[in-house]
């Protein structure tokens, strides 16, 4: 996420940093292979086990998301004078959690579970979009992933990426944020 260091989370309950990338980025192929919503904890759990963790793991992950804290410049998204939403890839009640943890306030929520499939399906993207009530095109989709901005941009937003892994890369066509200080900068208000 690019509010949420989710990272930490993922590294405490694997029981350190590569696992934890490993095991994160095992859900995130789950994702981009499935159709449609299928139960985020479910997808969690299968990971887990294909990438050699112990039993337990997956719940150890579900029970410290509610104790996730966002990144030191996501205050920075309370600057903005426009209305922004956050979409993401996990249950309604796991992206509420991590919602309320980020200290912002959102105009809406909107998770995979809700949307009916995973980022980066477009849909999810235009559904944002709808309830927000902006054209896709005149919409700024901060990204944390690079197959998350590859998506928004596919789906006709903009989109940018605050790289918070250091093997993420983004295309030439994506804006990469260095900070989210920096969105206040790379957004043009209507």
């Amino acid at each position: 996420m690019a509010v949420m260091d989710s990272l930490t989370v993922w590294t405490d309950a694997a029981g350190g940093r590569r696992r934890g990338l490993e095991w994160r980025d095992a859900v995130t192929a789950r994702i981009m292979a499935s159709g449609s919503y299928a139960p985020y904890e479910s997808l969690v759990a299968e990971a887990a086990a294909a990438v050699g963790l112990p039993t337990g793991a997956a719940g150890r992950l579900v029970a410290r998301w509610a104790e996730m804290v966002p990144w030191p410049d996501a205050a920075a998204i309370s600057g903005l004078s426009i209305p922004y939403a956050f979409v993401t890839n996990c249950s309604g009640w796991l992206a509420g959690a991590a919602a309320r943890r980020s200290g912002l306030e959102p105009r809406f929520v909107l998770s995979a579970e809700e949307a009916g499939r995973y980022k980066p399906h477009p849909t999810v993207y235009r559904e944002a979009c709808r309830r927000l009530g902006t054209d896709p095109a005149a919409t700024m989709f901060v990204a944390g992933s690079p197959y998350d901005a590859a998506g928004a941009q596919a789906a006709g937003l903009r989109s940018s990426l605050v790289v918070r892994r250091p093997d993420h890369d983004a295309d030439a066509t994506t804006v990469v944020l260095t900070t989210l200080h920096d969105v206040l900068g790379a957004i043009d208000p209507p």
